[in-house]
């Protein structure tokens, strides 16, 4: 008998340390692809590009994934979910703990390409479904596999959260003068009257991130409590570059030139299309113009023949306008509207082409012999990829990249590489306090004795909006 509680003793105690040991992986905890072929990835809510990837606890949204093999051969993709605490490391929850179902389900939905000339095959899938549904809040990493877990093809972040507290924004004075006229900073309360806690300034951790880029990230816990309100009001905390408005391109329709496209050449095997010159706007003055704050949509007006959609090119930079936010706020709409309430295959996934993108840069005045520079945006997860990178031109005038995108909308900066990894938005985009932003709000709580990160409250805001408080 002893012999017998000696062995139940020594499984226990390997069951509690193996998980702790560290593991390798063959993916990161991040928005990242691994297999050159997988592109035009989508991961939103109800089918709207608008939506940052968050979904309430056992609520009615659902998460859909969308991407293009341009592999153009049927391969075997299955999807695994791992639950992650704040800062993106799994966390000590077993799978049966965050998961009602089954992990390692089949991708089941996809179909070919029609009348492109870059044939490819596309994929769908909705979260939560039938086979998997979550039970916790939290951070959480979906990953996309051939055959293995040791072949990804991409990982996603999104995030499931509870509605226990309200968050509410202000707007903060800058408190570096010397950055007054560049940056942008804010306060929050966040409410906790249907929270048990005991102490928020440990157990309660603020996130936030601007236009949906994970790389802008700040966490911090709050400074005071009042009542049952914490307070986030330490000068500096929560403060952003600016930036500028975003440059943008349109290749929604190729049978004419639209905003930001200067020439299309169609070839048998594919087609060009150059953008319209570029240049630094590191020492220009500020500019109001629309823009989708780094986002993307795909579309293809030619194929689909929409005629009720908005388009933007009667009010664009190559007719003298500047565009309006209706504008696109309608065409968006237009595109996810289905009327159906599980997401169906949308025919313009797979009749909008891959086209081949020309992008050109005046070599600018300021970038170091050493400088990497590429272009960025949710188009490529704000990742410093290998086919984003700009290559001196042969005259050594301008920088020049070729990239294939298929047929949309799409926003973008130029970035600098640094050394330590991150990017440098500013040298070549400048930064004004006026820019219009969205910024993401992720309210995190680990109470006493709590073995895993809840997201207790989420909320999202605009600069340009009468949402923050002065």
């Amino acid at each position: 008998m002893k012999a017998f509680k000696n062995i139940i003793s020594l499984f226990t105690i390997i069951c509690i340390v193996i998980p702790s040991f560290g593991q390798n992986y063959s993916y990161r905890f991040t928005n990242s692809v691994y297999d050159e072929n997988i592109k035009s990835i989508t991961f939103n809510v109800n089918n709207l590009p608008t939506n940052f990837p968050v979904i309430g606890l056992r609520g009615n949204d659902r998460l859909i994934l969308k991407f293009d093999d341009l592999l153009n051969e049927e391969r075997n993709y299955y999807y695994r979910i791992v639950h992650c605490n704040l800062d993106w490391t799994p966390s000590d929850l077993k799978e049966f703990d965050y998961i009602n179902g089954f992990n390692d389900e089949r991708l089941r939905n996809y179909e070919y390409s029609v009348r492109t000339k870059k044939q490819f095959i596309h994929y769908w899938q909705e979260f939560p479904n039938r086979d998997t549904k979550f039970n916790v809040s939290g951070n959480y990493l979906l990953i996309v596999y051939e055959e293995s877990i040791d072949y990804p093809v991409l990982t996603r972040r999104f995030i499931v959260t509870e509605s226990s507290t309200q968050i509410l924004p202000k707007n903060s004075l800058v408190g570096n003068t010397a950055n007054v006229r560049f940056n942008q900073e804010f306060q929050f309360d966040v409410n906790l009257e249907k929270l048990v806690y005991r102490d928020p300034q440990t157990e309660l951790t603020l996130v936030t991130l601007q236009n949906e880029n994970w790389d802008s990230y700040i966490a911090r816990k709050p400074n005071f409590l009042s009542r049952n309100t914490a307070k986030f009001t330490t000068s500096g905390s929560f403060s952003y570059k600016g930036l500028s408005e975003y440059r943008e391109f349109d290749t929604r329709g190729i049978q004419f030139i639209r905003r930001g496209v200067q020439r299309i050449e169609r070839k048998k095997d594919g087609t060009d299309v150059l953008l319209t010159h570029t240049y630094s706007r590191q020492n220009l003055t500020y500019m109001l113009t629309f823009d989708f704050n780094g986002k993307f949509f795909i579309n293809n007006l030619d194929g689909l023949n929409l005629v009720q959609t908005v388009d933007l090119s009667k009010s664009g930079s190559n007719s003298g306008g500047t565009g309006t936010r209706s504008a696109i706020r309608d065409s968006i709409f237009n595109y996810a509207r289905s009327g159906q309430s599980e997401y169906a295959l949308d025919e313009k996934n797979i009749n909008a082409d891959y086209l081949n993108i020309i992008f050109t840069l005046e070599m600018p005045e300021n970038l170091e012999s050493d400088d990497e520079v590429f272009i960025l945006g949710s188009m490529n997860d704000w990742e410093p990829r290998e086919e984003y990178r700009m290559t001196t031109s042969e005259t050594g005038q301008y920088l020049t990249a070729n990239v294939l995108l298929k047929q949309g909308y799409y926003n973008y900066y130029y970035g600098v590489l640094k050394s330590d990894g991150s990017i440098d938005y500013q040298k070549l985009e400048g930064s004004w306090n006026e820019t219009e932003n969205d910024y993401q709000v992720v309210a995190y709580f680990r109470g006493f004795g709590d073995i895993y990160d809840r997201v207790i409250g989420f909320t999202t805001f605009n600069t340009s909006t009468s949402l923050l408080g002065n």
